[in-house]
């Protein structure tokens, strides 16, 4: 789940999953915690006769698992059925329930394409880049540039960028980075092209590009050193050690670990590729 969450109710033998982000919960604490910070990634779907039962046999709540049966059969809608769920505990205060209820109510007022980027943005969240990106294609080519819709459409191809950048597709990124800026202004924006522009050209090119966007020249040696932090942090990753044994073996001629330890990334990247389609 990400964040270490205090469960004072019964923990489930089997977990329930959500279709949509594939994410497991074990109990009413962390149900509560996934509906509230994922509450447009939860579709109807989710809320059906298998997550009453879960929640009857699993957690033992029959009440709530009655209750939520009732509004099931009168089809009501989705965010009234995780309403009752987040107030039939106690892992939230009144005034997170409020805001909880002002947020249901402010997204039912969203247009189609507000929407749509808030579930985009959702997925992305979850590295599920390939749902994100074609939600975000969505939206650039069907939502009008005009007057007022500048920041928005923005701030749409800025995440639009993040989602190339996390399937490595630096250079459309890059670009990506810099629409969003010339439509938002946000300095996040112009930040992040520069950040990619120093991994895909050379160091006299980062310079122009920082120079002619007229940031301090200072900037280079701060953009010189966050890469050098993440190259540290990639170093620690697993499939980066596998991939450098895998080298090492081939070099020393153990051919036998070097395929073995190849067909062991390769399946972990499929494994991640499935999940983003699924």
């Amino acid at each position: 789940m990400g964040k270490i969450i205090v469960c004072k109710t019964k923990t489930a033998d089997d977990p329930y999953m959500f279709l949509n982000t594939k994410v497991s919960v074990y109990s009413y604490e962390e149900l509560c915690y996934y509906i509230y910070n994922n509450m447009v990634l939860i579709g109807r779907d989710d809320v059906t006769e298998r997550l009453a039962m879960w929640i009857r046999k699993e957690l033992d709540m029959p009440e709530l698992a009655g209750r939520l049966e009732s509004l099931m059969e009168k089809e009501a809608f989705t965010q009234d059925i995780l309403i009752e769920i987040i107030t039939a505990g106690n892992y939230y205060g009144t005034d997170e329930i409020r805001a909880f209820m002002k947020e249901c109510q402010k997204i039912r007022g969203y247009s189609k394409y507000e929407l749509l980027k808030v579930k985009a943005d959702g997925y992305c969240r979850y590295k599920h880049y390939i749902k994100a990106g074609a939600m975000y294609d969505e939206i650039i080519k069907n939502f009008p540039e005009s007057q007022g819709t500048e920041v928005f459409l923005g701030n749409v191809y800025h995440n639009k960028a993040v989602v190339l950048s996390g399937n490595l597709q630096r250079e459309e990124a890059r670009q990506c980075f810099l629409k969003a800026y010339k439509l938002n202004h946000n300095e996040e924006s112009l930040i992040e092209y520069l950040y990619v522009t120093a991994v895909t050209v050379d160091s006299a090119t980062l310079k122009r590009e920082i120079k002619r966007h007229g940031m301090p020249e200072s900037f280079f040696d701060d953009v010189m050193m966050e890469i050098a932090d993440c190259k540290d942090d990639v170093a620690e990753m697993t499939i980066y050690n596998k991939v450098q044994k895998a080298v090492y073996n081939k070099l020393h001629g153990n051919i036998s670990d070097y395929d073995r330890r190849v067909d062991s990334v390769l399946t972990e990247l499929k494994d991640d590729f499935r999940k983003q389609l699924a």
